[in-house]
């Protein structure tokens, strides 16, 4: 890994005087303690030599730490205005800049060490933060510390945007806009200009003695402030470039799911459909039994087209779903519906369904979106289900309508439920498990298609005895029946 670039590493000569001199004062500073602490010892009568070096020793190694903290404040005061001019200084911190693209690199060199250089306290910069280009973010600090954040249409920026090149912030009690400069401890404020666009913001802490800023100070700030936004603007394309990578590797990952999970999906009914046909051509007497299984394997083809095309429609948000009217629809019919297309599989499995739709409940949205979702909930409850109830509920509650898809399934691992409605993940219980093979997009599109009607779907609860999915979805009748729930076995 390349080393880190900063200031004192750009001055060859500065860096190993200040070790020199550090080291040295300290060494003769820890001799000359631990001596006295020797004799000091020996003059109030520890006469045992062991424990009184023991205690000598203690004592230095405790001292030693911020000994050369002051030593070192005491050399960069020293050393620098000795040694560097003006331009020496600009000279070397515009090179540094030039190689620098990385925010943590420009986090150190502009908030760690030029304050040190300037005898500021302390510094800040803000970024605006690429792509959307809606906030000024400090770097190296967390997002919610205060004076962290900024908007760029705020009262603080604008503020920033109308002064020239520099801004003095005010007391706290004289202009709020100055709130968040003064959590930062900022003093004095350099805007950062890119073809006359505010892309930076610089702020200077107060100075380390007395309470305004040498004029050297201010104008070597200003004469930095082009060369700050020029290295500003090279990391906020090298965010871009990043942000872009992770996009495409997320990408490629997908394209290998996709590729993975939905040709192991088309193989199983292409190979029944294959030895379909030659079992046809050999026996035609058993043409109505084979009639069957290739209808049942075409069946499972259209699903697995129909899921992808759904899909497909995640991703391309601007294609308009095809069906479209809003309309209010029943839970406790559109339920039911649901279930008789999985009356078969629950017989086979010996799976029994309870019903307890109130009456007349109702939600307003797209019938086919609705319709979607809610079959992709009940499938997977059905597909990883091989005993027992699925209970299907609703009820009225802040003026939603939460439906809960409740099954005594084997359960969903913790370490797995963060990525439950990841597209084309299946879990390891669900691979094992599952009779018909599934492509990991069931979830996946439900939650698009209830988060396009203005809900939301998330796993309430999930143990080696079942497992709680949960929707929310805005009610838009529910009369005095509906208060009474009604509740119906269907199934074996």
């Amino acid at each position: 890994m390349q080393d880190r670039i900063t200031l004192a590493a750009m001055d060859r000569r500065a860096r190993l005087a200040r070790a020199a001199l550090v080291n040295g004062a300290l060494a003769a500073l820890v001799i000359g303690l631990y001596c006295g602490l020797i004799a000091l010892g020996t003059r109030v009568g520890l006469h045992t030599v062991l424990p009184l070096q023991l205690l000598a020793t203690a004592i230095v190694a405790i001292s030693a730490v911020p000994l050369r903290r002051r030593l070192q404040a005491l050399v960069n005061r020293l050393v620098y205005p000795d040694w560097q001019s003006s331009q020496d200084l600009l000279r070397e911190v515009g090179e540094a800049l030039s190689r620098t693209i990385e925010p943590e690199g420009l986090h150190a060199l502009l908030v760690d060490e030029l304050p040190a250089r300037l005898r500021m306290q302390s510094a800040t910069l803000w970024m605006l933060e690429p792509p959307d280009d809606r906030v000024f973010v400090a770097l190296g600090q967390a997002p919610d510390s205060p004076g962290a954040t900024l908007l760029a249409n705020g009262a603080s920026t604008n503020q920033v945007q109308r002064a020239a090149r520099y801004l003095t912030i005010p007391a706290p009690q004289d202009n709020a806009w100055a709130a968040p400069f003064i959590a930062r401890g900022v003093r004095l404020v350099i805007s950062l200009r890119r073809n006359e666009r505010l892309i930076g913001i610089y702020g200077c802490g107060p100075p380390a003695s007395g309470r305004d800023y040498p004029r050297r100070v201010l104008d070597m700030l200003l004469t930095l402030a082009p060369a700050i936004a020029s290295a500003l603007e090279n990391t906020r394309a090298y965010t871009t470039i990043a942000r872009l990578n992770r996009e495409l590797r997320t990408l490629d990952q997908l394209k290998d799911a996709f590729i993975e999970s939905v040709g192991h999906e088309l193989r199983t009914p292409l190979t029944s459909l294959s030895l379909t046909l030659e079992l046809l051509a050999l026996q035609p007497d058993m043409a109505p039994v084979l009639q069957g299984i290739a209808r049942e394997s075409v069946v499972q083809l259209q699903a697995l087209v129909e899921r992808v095309l759904a899909f497909d429609q995640r991703l391309d948000r601007s294609q308009p779903e095809p069906g479209g009217d809003a309309i209010a629809i029943e839970l406790a019919t559109l339920v039911e519906d649901i279930v008789a297309d999985h009356h078969i599989v629950a017989q086979v499995k010996r799976l029994r369904f309870v019903l307890q739709i109130p009456a007349g409940l109702a939600v307003w949205g797209d019938y086919a979106r609705l319709r979607r979702a809610l079959h992709e909930v009940i499938d997977n409850a059905v597909r990883y289900s091989e005993r027992g109830e699925i209970t299907l509920s609703a009820l009225v509650q802040d003026g939603l309508a939460i439906i809960s898809v409740a099954d005594q399934g084997p359960g969903i691992p913790a370490d797995e439920r963060d990525r439950l409605f990841t597209a084309f993940y299946r879990g390891r219980g669900a691979r094992a498990l599952a009779k018909t093979p599934g492509a990991g997009l069931g979830l996946s599109i439900a939650q698009r298609d209830i988060e396009a009607l203005g809900g939301r779907i998330w796993l309430e609860r999930s143990d080696p005895n079942g497992s709680v999915m949960c929707i929310a979805l805005p009610a838009t009748t529910h009369n005095a029946v509906a208060s009474t729930a009604q509740e119906r076995a269907v199934g074996v």
